[in-house]
């Protein structure tokens, strides 16, 4: 079968699937039914009960005001428009969702002809299909607007590809590290650099007062989200797992699975803060070190478009599974398109482990919460996406090539 009509077949069976995996999808239909309706949902969780939807609200949510960036809550509006109904609301969702996703997926198709691992890596992965049309998670707004921006820079029109970049961080703050793709890509000399710069502020800047306009509640419709997101406890990351083991060791428990999950967090809030913040300190210094060390690759001459697409790729990967104190599979769909462009055998290794551990890691969800197999399943899951996140350190961000007697790259 054609790589297109495969990827748009798994479009649509993908796109039959129930939220079982996660329930964000409720969220954001909360969070955009509320703005729809004038609430403000950036600067206060009051209004999030008188949601029709809070009830179906994940508990670590319930009381966490929106996080989403405003492209977020105006492509989740018209859910709101089938009033409490789940089942008009997901099919409004998906309608709204994924036919920009056909638009897209058939653009990178005919402007991209003789890429066919771009598509593969993208539209045939299990974690695109699993996480972006089949449980609806607001990445896949955002995966589609740096598709469609690489496709149309490359094409010739950067100012094009800066706006959908800028809609996309605007969406959600995860993708703010393709900017290094979309600044460098297609320069030649540091004076086209330099002057890059200004013009893509102009254009962020611009649609960031237009998109934030309808929500603006002072400078805490910013600060807000993001003080939220900071205050999280860590999750699905190597702080959770190194702030578990540290406990184990100084003779600690793990919360019974029947706990209320607001005291299991004050729990490991109050046994793993010290732990966490250490971890979180180093692995942020040993990211800001791979940044440097990735753009100095970059940068470095003569420009390879190759190198950069594989660098921004690595540099996405970096921040989500080292920098960041949170992780859910879904985030590393912000770094695919890069690794469309260009990857290396270590990395491609990679990607093979990394999406079977990382998606798997969600089926924990369909388990009941008193079952054997979850404490199980979750530490086996977890473990082994820790394992993968350090897996080939050293060639994957310093050398960027294959371990020495491995072979080269592909």
């Amino acid at each position: 079968m054609q790589p297109r009509r495969l990827a748009f077949l798994g479009l649509f069976v993908a796109g039959l699937m129930l939220p079982m995996l996660s329930n964000d999808l409720f969220s954001v239909l909360a969070y955009a039914s509320l703005a729809a309706q004038g609430h403000d949902v950036y600067t206060t969780v009051s209004w999030l009960p008188h949601s029709v939807w809070y009830p179906w609200v994940g508990e670590r949510w319930a009381e966490k005001v929106c996080v989403y960036g405003p492209t977020t809550l105006i492509g989740a509006m018209p859910g709101a428009l089938a009033g409490g109904n789940p089942w008009l609301a997901m099919l409004a969702l998906r309608l709204a969702w994924l036919a920009p996703a056909a638009l897209v997926m058939e653009l990178s198709f005919r402007r991209l002809r003789d890429r066919p691992f771009f598509h593969a890596l993208i539209w045939l992965n299990p974690l695109w299909l699993v996480e972006g049309p089949g449980q609806l998670h607001t990445d896949l707004l955002g995966v589609l607007a740096v598709t469609a921006g690489i496709v149309l820079q490359r094409g010739g029109r950067p100012r094009a590809g800066w706006s959908l970049y800028a809609l996309a961080v605007l969406g959600k703050y995860t993708f703010a590290f393709s900017g290094v793709w979309f600044w460098l890509s297609g320069t030649t000399t540091r004076r086209q650099r330099l002057l890059r710069l200004p013009v893509m502020g102009a254009i962020f800047a611009g649609l960031a007062v237009l998109c934030f306009a309808p929500f603006w509640r002072g400078p805490a419709t910013i600060l807000e989200p993001l003080r939220a997101l900071g205050g999280m406890n860590p999750g699905g990351s190597i702080a959770e797992v190194v702030g578990i083991l540290v406990d184990l060791l100084r003779g600690g428990g793990v919360p019974h699975a029947d706990s209320p999950v607001s005291q299991a967090l004050e729990l490991d809030r109050a046994t793993h803060a010290t732990t966490w913040w250490m971890v979180a300190f180093v692995l942020r210094l040993v990211t800001l070190g791979i940044g440097a060390r990735l753009l100095w690759v970059v940068l470095r001459k003569p420009f390879d478009e190759k190198r950069l697409a594989l660098c921004a790729g690595a540099l996405g990967v970096a921040v989500i599974t080292l920098a960041s104190h949170r992780f859910q599979s879904w985030y590393l769909l912000a770094a695919l398109p890069f690794f469309g462009l260009h990857c290396t055998a270590v990395w491609r290794r990679w990607w093979l482990a990394v999406v079977a551990l990382a998606v798997s890691t969600e089926f924990v969800h369909v388990l009941p919460r008193a079952s054997p197999l979850l404490p199980v399943w979750s530490v086996v899951t977890n473990g082994g996406v820790v394992v993968a996140f350090l897996a080939s350190f050293r060639a994957r961000y310093w050398t960027l090539e294959e371990p020495a007697g491995r072979g080269g790259a592909r």
